[in-house]
């Protein structure tokens, strides 16, 4: 995972239309603040916003050059 990759987040049961996956790009990867926090990857979404999402929990979709 880059730069520039186009991921999915699942952070939900897989089929639950309660919770569908979310796509976004990533833009950064912030540090860690604590040492038994998750990785977390910045990501612009579909609906335009900055998220952080945890990166256990993201997959990439569709990789940049």
């Amino acid at each position: 995972m880059k730069v520039g990759d186009l991921v999915i987040y699942q952070w939900g049961y897989a089929g639950d239309p309660n919770h569908p996956d979310l796509i976004g790009t990533v833009l950064d990867f912030p540090k860690a603040t604590h040492a038994k926090e998750f990785q977390k990857v910045k990501v612009l979404t579909q609906a335009g916003l900055i998220e952080n999402w945890v990166m256990q929990f993201c997959k990439v979709a569709n990789e940049t050059g």
